[in-house]
């Protein structure tokens, strides 16, 4: 859970979901809810700290995240982390009247530690 400092009020959510120990590779998310608290901060150090425990901790591999193609703020959060685009899902998710692609991104250990 992703909290506020003062006053502990819980704004989010990070995980990480589908973790292969055998591959050593995740699948991270993120879901700050309160919109007051977007561009703030909170969700690049929350992710900063998933990461770390994955890669320092588990000794995680690789980690990877899926976004909606129209979420530019997630994926420049992603992009400012090392993640690289690795693939996308065409047309995967309908939303508001259109069709929305689905974006792999992906992290390795050692691009995370330079």
């Amino acid at each position: 859970m992703i909290e506020e400092i003062e006053g502990n009020k819980p704004i989010g959510v990070t995980s990480l979901i589908n973790i292969d120990y055998g591959s050593r590779n995740a699948e991270c998310i993120i879901d700050i809810g309160d919109k007051n608290y977007w561009s703030k901060g909170f969700g690049q150090e929350a992710f900063r700290l998933l990461l770390d425990f994955a890669f320092h901790e588990l000794n995680l591999h690789k980690v990877y995240v899926r976004v909606f193609s129209f979420n530019e703020r997630a994926i420049k959060l992603y992009q400012k982390l090392g993640f690289n685009e690795e693939g996308e899902l065409k047309e995967q998710f309908y939303r508001a009247g259109a069709w929305h692609n689905v974006i792999f991104m992906g992290l390795l250990k050692r691009n995370y530690e330079k």
